[in-house]
């Protein structure tokens, strides 16, 4: 089974205003064009570490990727290894003009078990034939953790519910099957970095690219009124290198979804049965 997956982004072919996260400023992209919905829509989630053998470059100094939630990994040449060598990393276009490469190098640590970036791209040859890895899209995290559980990409759906628990958020298992699935809240408290005023949770969720998060779900009887809710307990949490407005009607920005320490819109769902709404953000560190 082939490990490559679409990833569609609409907000990049709908909203030209980023705000680059983890410290850089906004950032104003010229309008996405098709040519750039292309460059982050069919590839594979990688995590990497970085080469500190020493010899000549290109034969050492690059990468060693591995796909994510997959024993073995397709390299450049056609063969599967448990990790592949890629001299370089080619940086997308959206990525370039962002001016996040820096970000992305810097949290691609020496250990991938412990990587603070995922990468959304594919591998091919390149001009040295020793591989190299064609970025199309980040997600990275704000501090150091030790990855465990699953890889999983998260997203807020919609869905809005009379009762508790509400399954509000999508879940897709990264180089997978493709398939979807939806679960009724996030559990955060474990996530390094959470009380910081830089981890957009709220934003990413609302947007279409998601969060991606380490752990597994767990589900927790007689949750509320509407039954069983199954809670995605995460141990790292990645952020999208470039987060798009979320915008509401007649195209004025909102902040409507759950953030760090307040409920999300509807009330409902932050940390226990209750009363309908959206499903919510568990996190007890945060007061």
């Amino acid at each position: 089974m082939s490990p490559h997956r679409t990833l569609v982004v609409a907000s990049l072919a709908i909203v030209p205003i980023f705000a680059g996260c983890l410290g850089s400023d906004v950032f104003e992209a010229p309008e996405a064009t098709a040519e750039h919905e292309a460059d982050i829509s069919f590839a594979t989630y990688y995590i990497a570490r970085r080469d500190l053998r020493r010899c000549a470059y290109p034969s050492c100094g690059g990468f060693f990727v591995s796909a994510v939630n997959q024993e073995k990994t397709v390299c450049a040449d056609g063969t599967s290894a448990a990790e592949c060598y890629v001299a370089d990393i080619q940086f997308s276009s959206i990525l370039q003009l962002a001016g996040v490469e820096g970000t992305i190098r810097e949290a691609i640590g020496v250990q991938r078990e412990s990587t603070r970036a995922i990468l959304f791209g594919d591998l091919f040859p390149g001009q040295s034939g020793l591989g190299s890895l064609s970025l199309r899209f980040a997600w990275v995290a704000l501090e150091t953790a030790d990855l465990r559980g699953g890889f999983h990409r998260v997203w807020h759906n919609g869905v809005v519910c009379v009762a508790a628990p509400c399954p509000s958020f999508s879940q897709e298992f990264l180089n997978a099957d493709g398939a979807v699935r939806t679960i009724h809240e996030i559990d955060l408290k474990e996530v390094p970095g959470n009380g910081r005023d830089d981890f957009d949770s709220g934003r990413a969720l609302f947007s279409t690219l998601g969060m991606i998060l380490t752990g597994q779900n767990v589900v927790i009887e007689n949750y509320g009124p509407a039954g069983d809710a199954t809670v995605l307990q995460a141990t790292q949490g990645f952020l999208p290198i470039i987060l798009p407005t979320i915008r509401g009607r007649g195209g004025v920005s909102v902040d409507d979804g759950p953030v760090i320490g307040r409920q999300p819109v509807g009330g409902g769902g932050g940390g226990g049965g209750g009363e309908g709404g959206s499903g919510g953000i568990r996190n007890t560190n945060v007061q």
